[in-house]
């Protein structure tokens, strides 16, 4: 079966970035050289990580690449509070607004979005019966 792995983000700064992802989820995070690629270990879901957009590890041979254009994948994360709470957050730590907090009908949640400093697309996402359950069956 091919399985998906891992994600890695790009950005210029992986020592920022770790910082901000650590402030805003409290991720743990564990540079794997630290500036050129750290690896984020998101409680049980699938790892993500941090790489430097300059070296790209581990390319053995970076070319330069053109600046990002157009619309980019998005990376979902499940948070345990409600996503417009990390969306603040988020912006207080240098992010850039996508859209507040709304609800999805077709998928039964609700969902607010950014751009991290970097320009990644982050989509946080909260389960209706998730969030019942967090507000003691509201």
């Amino acid at each position: 079966m091919n399985t998906l792995v891992f994600v890695d983000l790009p950005c210029s700064d992986p020592v920022a970035a770790q910082a901000f992802y650590e402030q805003l989820f409290g991720w743990t995070i564990n540079p794997r050289p630290a500036g050129e690629f750290h690896q984020i270990v998101p409680g049980e879901g699938l790892h993500l990580g941090l790489f430097n957009s300059e070296t790209r590890p581990p390319d053995p041979a970076p070319k330069p690449q053109p600046p990002r254009q157009g619309v980019q994948p998005r990376t979902y994360i499940l948070v345990d509070d409600a996503p417009q709470v990390y969306l603040d957050r988020a912006v207080a730590l240098g992010a850039t607004k996508l859209w507040d907090e709304g609800w999805w009908d077709e998928f039964n949640g609700y969902h607010a979005s950014f751009l991290d400093p970097w320009g990644n697309q982050i989509v946080m996402w909260e389960a209706k019966d998730k969030r019942e359950e967090r507000l003691g069956g509201a």
